[in-house]
């Protein structure tokens, strides 16, 4: 552990003219280290059924089944079933990019989420072969099954919708909308509830399963009280990929805690991400409690950074965190009780090789199995727990590939390590370009850079000739921004071929969907958006709807570039500070931007029309 009086050493990105980021050693004044396990609040505990919360409850990528597994690998869009070696035994091609899954064990029956096939295919494992196709809103991802396993939960994306669906017939029961960017789904074992976790809300949706109303859980920022910690300013909840219950009563959300303004006050320091001096980013773990009243909650910080995926071992009363940038996997001991406790942490690098945990599930031996996103293995990891603290070990079984990659070997590298957080990207590794850009989209926060308040934007669908880059237009190349961006992040820096496998993968990234929305309305907001009353179209032009220019506008840069409006659905808040909340925020010229168009005059029902167009590019 170190104080802030004590000097470290750290590595900062410089750079050269060839696109090659080298490194320079300087001498930093460190803040505390950031702990393994903290506890904020006291334990809820009082889990009652040990090993009722079946794994069919939980949306996830990768469950048991006999001595192997079942994965549903996003990168190639197959479903898969292995073997206790992790080799594969059977295959089936599902959809590029697929979402989750759910699987009901006795039947050996799959559900699984065909993200850009707009469907939910149910599929035998015995004969991996499709049974149902049942279709479903724009972009479904999370998975989950009913206690009693005759309805299916179905989330999607796009249309921001909670779908029940008949899992004899794939009639629909009912629906309910979501917030923006649902991702992680959850079933109670008593089937009173249904969470739903978001990557940019900063809250948990918590689904009444006999009314079918939501009810919103914000995630809490609480954080240790360190001393010598220096003052921080406002921070968000973010990237809640995954969510599970430890019996009817408790779940489990992982989540980053964000604080895109550290400092702002003329101390700050303009060449960091936010502002300050210490990392902006920790990894927390919300523990929820269900009871009469409001729902209780307490946090833990951990260091597993991005954790994508978990699994409760009621029996043994084990939480299993897996962490993608990190590599890693946190065992939780006594998950469930007051008496929770940090237990063993376990690398799922292999080799040369990082894992990129995506998904875990606990096998029948009590053995963890993970599906590693990048080396598409299983791997199996034994946590053995000896007599004395000395005792305690891991024991790690890695499975061969079982899948090839879609993406060329450039790009694969670039995926690799677009998610990994290490000190070649960043400060003490504690950031990834993942971090703020979850799922390849935006954190959806504001953040402090150079001394000027800067929303993330959308990478996915928005780079390929939409140069120059940055807000301020101030980096011509990709190359530029790459390298001004690992600057800021504070890593020791990207060589040439890395910086270029980078680039290949953020290029290759396709658009993020559009929502559904009604073909009358769209095609009235597209006469709007092309005609001179407007005038949208003399900067928003072409297929990336935008002129590769810079303009001058009111707000805090002299001149700004021209964004790309794809994904706009998606890409809130709007303008590049981020002051419009809202797409009708943005069109009643609330924000803090002005002059871009001549929006004062049109009527409710005109906004209403150019919004419904604006959703679709």
């Amino acid at each position: 552990m170190r104080t802030r009086h004590q000097l470290a050493l750290a590595l900062v990105a410089v750079a050269v003219p060839s696109g090659i980021v080298f490194a320079r050693r300087v001498v930093r004044d460190f803040d505390v280290a950031p702990p393994t396990f903290e506890l904020v609040g006291r334990p809820i505990g009082g889990a009652t059924a040990a090993g009722a919360t079946a794994p069919h409850l939980t949306a996830a990528r990768i469950f048991a089944a006999g001595d192997g597994a079942v994965v549903i690998d996003a990168d190639s869009g197959a479903l898969i079933k292995t073997d206790k070696a992790g080799k594969n035994i059977g295959q089936l091609p599902i959809g590029v990019e697929a979402g989750l899954m759910s699987f009901d064990a006795a039947t050996k029956t799959a559900f699984v989420a065909d993200r850009r096939g707009d469907k939910l295919l149910v599929v035998n494992t015995s004969t991996m072969e499709v049974a149902r196709t049942i279709k479903t809103p724009t972009e479904p991802y999370g998975v989950a099954l009913l206690p009693d396993k005759k309805t299916v939960l179905v989330s999607t994306i796009a249309d921001r919708t909670l779908v029940a669906y008949d899992t004899s017939t794939g009639a629909e029961k009912w629906r309910t909308p979501l917030g923006r960017e649902p991702r992680g789904l959850a079933v109670s074992p008593d089937g009173a509830r249904a969470l739903v976790a978001y990557l940019t809300t900063g809250t948990v949706d918590q689904i009444d399963l006999s009314t079918h109303r939501s009810e919103h859980i914000a995630l809490s920022n609480a954080v240790p009280s360190r001393r010598g910690r220096r003052a921080e300013g406002d921070s968000f909840a973010r990237a809640s990929f995954a969510v599970t219950f430890m019996g009817a009563a408790q779940a489990i959300v992982p989540f980053q805690r964000e604080v895109p303004v550290q400092q702002s006050d003329g101390s700050e320091r303009t060449g960091s991400y936010g502002g300050g001096f210490e990392p902006p980013v920790t990894q927390q773990l919300a523990f929820l409690g269900f009871g009469k009243d409001t729902p209780s909650q307490i946090t833990a910080s951990i260091s597993q950074h991005q954790p994508r995926a978990m699994a409760w071992d009621g029996a043994r009363d084990a939480l299993y965190i897996a962490g993608l940038g990190s590599d890693s996997i946190l065992q939780v001991r006594n998950a469930s009780q007051v008496g929770i406790v940090e237990g063993l942490s376990a690398s799922v690098t292999s080799g040369k090789d990082r894992c990129g945990p995506d998904g875990v599930a606990v096998a029948g031996d009590g053995n963890v199995l993970v599906w590693c996103s990048f080396t598409r293995t299983v791997q199996r990891v034994e946590f053995v727990d000896g007599k004395g603290a000395f005792a305690a070990a891991t024991k790690l079984t890695a499975g061969p590939q079982v899948v090839a990659s879609r993406l060329s070997e450039k790009q694969h590298k670039g995926l690799v390590i677009f998610h990994s957080a290490d000190p070649a990207t960043s400060q003490r590794g504690s950031m990834a370009c993942s971090t703020c850009h979850p799922d390849n989209r935006a954190d959806g926060l504001s953040w402090r850079i150079e001394k000027h308040t800067l929303q993330t934007p959308i990478l996915a669908g928005r780079v390929v000739g939409t140069h120059p880059y940055k807000w301020d237009g101030g980096d011509k190349t990709l190359v530029d921004s790459m390298t001004s961006t690992m600057r800021r992040l504070g890593g020791f820096g990207l060589d040439k071929t890395q910086t270029e496998a980078l680039m290949a993968y953020v290029e290759s990234l396709p658009s993020v969907r559009a929502p559904a929305r009604e073909a009358t309305q769209v095609a009235r907001g597209k006469a709007l958006f092309d005609s001179a009353q407007l005038g949208c179209r003399t900067c928003h032009d072409g297929a990336t709807y935008q002129d590769n220019s810079r303009h001058r506008f009111s707000g805090n840069l002299a001149e700004a570039d021209t964004p790309s409006l794809l994904g706009l659905a998606a890409s809130a808040p709007y303008y590049h500070d981020g002051s419009a909340a809202t797409l009708e925020a943005l069109l009643r010229d609330r924000g803090a931007v002005h002059g871009m168009a001549e929006t004062s005059k049109l009527t409710d029902g005109q906004v209403a029309d150019l919004t419904a167009f604006l959703e679709t590019l």
